[in-house]
């Protein structure tokens, strides 16, 4: 250490001779004496300058190796320089190094700690990859699975479906009456469940019982010429007004397109009496409609399966006490007439939940009208009346022939050919509401067809839906009182009533078998349409009674149905 100081003591003089030498020459080259060179005062150093000085010659120091900095320490005027002592200097110094060391420390452990988070993140992503990789595994496994498992069960229901089928054939060929008991039997012995074996049987059944698929006509047909065809078919076999000829020809061609139609109507044929030729419209019609299926004791869960897989139009022939026996075939029918999508939701034998499309059309006949209100308000209704004997057609045995396909793959021609037209048409008529819904799509193809269609189109809707089912109570008192009031502002209640009875034979004479009608049940019947007694004052006394001004929105709102034209052609022919 002592010869390191002794070193760096000689260093230093040789550097102070080395600096008056340079003085000396500096002085020879301007002629002056080196001895006599005045030295200047220096300038004096602020605080803050002489502070940052000596920091950074601390830092200078602390920087430097330990013998050297000894040896400024100890043998140079550093400290003095800098106006301290040397243990001062030396304490700043050996602080300096300290601090320098912690700072080493700690960037050696942030690098340290940074290493471990690179490494750790490293790590985790690694782990992460290979997680993925495991997961992506399973799940190509979980889907080789899968496949294998839905290629297994495709296959078995394959194998099932072609079994059934061979089955189900047999069976068909058998009479009827006996399919109940040979598919139960089968049931057992293939251990299926009785009722949904049934109701695939009845599927099977019906998709048998349609006409074959048909090529369609080759060439474009006319319109009015194909409704002619069928309107001349359907009177070959079928007395009927025009009326009902027109009616049924526009709906058998709204069969084809019922696919494009907001609302599908049922065509309903019907008398009060037996015998009058209603089953052997329906049965004429069967073979000119788009699939038809004649539906013989139908269930609701064989008819929904039905209806959803083939699209038929369903021929439901003497539904006299159909709606009395399964409510569920009248739910059917009435969500059959919106084409909006929705759906049926049904529980399966094994508690699963299946959804039905219904949508789609229905011809039905029935003696009289033993249907629900809001079913029978979804049905174009045809009168058929027993044929006279001067009235001759020719018999019917219910058979398809080559008139019948002829006219199916022309219908089937003509309707791709005018499905976008007649989707885009808006027809102009004379009701509203669901009676417009009924008919629309038929005035468009009325419309289509042009001459003399359009007219009776609109003529057969006219007088077939004035002649429906007779108005309601409440709707033939307003009429009545309609009449009674005349240009009279008010009436009282006993004068109303009074009116009423004046017809000893008519209803309100005796009213629902018990006397006259009473003001109280006159204002209870009256109370359904927010029409309420108020007080009148006739000849200046104040009694119950109504103002015609109170009727006035019921008036034109129910009682305005339109009235058939006189020229409307309603005769038979032959």
């Amino acid at each position: 250490m002592e010869c390191a100081v002794k070193a760096g003591a000689a260093a230093v003089k040789s550097s102070a001779h080395v600096s008056k030498r340079r003085l000396a020459r500096r002085g020879a080259m301007s002629g002056d004496d080196p001895e006599q060179i005045v030295e200047f005062p220096k300038a004096e150093i602020v605080p803050e300058e002489r502070a940052r000085r000596l920091k950074i010659e601390v830092e200078r120091l602390a920087s430097l190796p330990v013998v050297e900095r000894l040896f400024y320490i100890e043998c140079e005027d550093v400290a003095e320089k800098h106006g301290l002592s040397r243990d001062v200097m030396k304490a700043m110094v050996e602080a300096q190094i300290k601090a320098n060391e912690k700072r080493a420390r700690e960037d050696r452990a942030e690098n340290h700690r940074s290493e471990q988070r690179v490494e750790k993140a490293q790590t985790k992503a690694r782990r992460e990859e290979e997680r993925a990789r495991r997961e992506q595994e399973r799940a190509d496994k979980e889907a080789e699975r899968a496949r294998k498992e839905a290629e297994r069960i495709e296959r078995e229901q394959e194998e099932r479906r072609k079994k059934l089928e061979t089955m189900f054939a047999e069976i068909a060929d058998l009479p009827r009456m006996t399919h109940a008991a040979r598919l139960k039997e089968a049931a057992a012995r293939l251990g299926e469940d009785p009722e949904t074996l049934i109701e695939e049987f009845e599927v099977f059944f019906a998709a048998r019982s349609l006409p074959a698929e048909l090529v369609p006509w080759p060439d474009s047909v006319d319109t009015a010429e194909l409704l002619a065809g069928i309107e001349a078919k359907f009177r070959r076999y079928v007395v009927v007004p025009d009326s009902i000829a027109v009616a049924t020809a526009l709906w058998v061609a709204f069969t084809y397109l019922v696919e494009i139609a907001v609302y599908a109507p049922k065509l309903l044929f019907q008398f009060p009496e037996r015998e009058a030729g209603k089953s052997t419209a329906l049965h004429v019609i069967r073979w000119m409609v788009q699939r038809p299926y004649l539906a013989v004791e139908a269930t609701g869960a064989a008819v929904y399966r039905i209806v959803d897989r083939l699209k038929p139009t369903l021929i439901l022939d003497e539904a006299d006490t159909l709606f009395e026996r399964s409510t569920v075939l009248a739910h059917i029918l009435n969500s059959s007439c919106d084409n909006s999508g929705a759906k049926i939701p049904r529980v399966g034998p094994r508690g699963e939940v299946v959804e039905f499309d219904v949508y789609g059309t229905q011809a039905i006949s029935m003696k009289g009208l033993n249907m629900p209100g809001t079913t029978l308000s979804r049905c174009i209704i045809c009168m058929i009346w027993p044929k006279l004997p001067s009235e001759v057609v020719d018999d019917f045995n219910k058979r398809d022939d080559e008139e019948f396909v002829t006219l199916r793959r022309k219908l089937l021609r003509w309707s791709v050919d005018n499905a976008v037209t007649l989707q885009a048409a808006t027809p102009e008529g004379q009701f509203n509401n669901r009676i417009r819904n009924n008919w629309q799509l038929s005035w468009a193809i009325a419309d289509l067809a042009g001459g003399e269609w359009p007219k009776r189109a609109r003529a057969a809707a006219l007088e077939l839906e004035t002649e429906r089912d007779e108005p309601s109570e409440g709707l033939r008192l307003l009429a009545a009182i309609r009449d009674i009031f005349g240009t009279r502002e008010a009436m009282t209640s006993a004068d109303i009533c009074a009116a009423l009875v004046v017809d000893p034979s008519g209803e309100w004479a005796n009213f629902r078998d018990k006397g006259p009608i009473s003001q109280t049940q006159l204002a209870v019947l009256l109370k359904d349409y927010r029409i309420r007694t108020e007080k009148v004052s006739p000849a200046g006394i104040r009694l119950n009674g109504y103002f015609c001004a109170q009727f006035k929105n019921a008036f034109a709102r129910l009682l305005q149905k339109p009235a058939r034209e006189p020229d409307i052609r309603t005769e038979s022919v032959d």
